[in-house]
């Protein structure tokens, strides 16, 4: 299987391969799952994305489109904006996954940080100059 990954933040994109990289070391995901370096999304949902998912339309076996909801109550807002700009016409299946907060929660879990006062980018601004994308 072929998938595409899009990431809406910068530094999501090789967290994301490393994650996959890492899985496939592990044995937790099939040997024959080709997931290439994640596209990055230049801001969650705009008229860019489009143009990215009618470009790569029957390239792939499945398209996955990681989206920072920035807070629960938004996923519902969030994801109903990211499903309006997948084509009706899109033959290749796309599913759209969504943060509670921003990726960056994920590599804060992995880097053993703490985020409770803050947002995990800015804990990660905070220990390690990270600039936000």
């Amino acid at each position: 299987m072929r998938i595409k990954l899009i990431v809406e933040d910068f530094y999501g994109v090789d967290f994301l391969k490393n994650v996959i990289q890492r899985l496939k070391e592990a044995n937790l995901v099939n040997e024959n799952l080709i997931i290439p370096k994640p596209k990055h999304l230049p801001a969650d949902c705009n008229k860019k994305l489009d143009e990215i998912l009618e470009f790569i339309d029957n390239q792939w076996d499945r398209i996955i489109i990681v989206l920072d909801a920035d807070d629960p109550r938004n996923f519902k807002n969030i994801y109903e904006r990211a499903q309006s700009h997948v084509p009706n016409s899109m033959k290749t299946p796309v599913k759209i996954v969504l943060t509670e907060y921003e990726i960056e929660e994920w590599i804060c879990i992995s880097k053993n940080l703490n985020w409770k006062h803050s947002k995990p980018s800015d804990e990660l601004k905070r220990k390690f100059g990270y600039e936000k994308y």
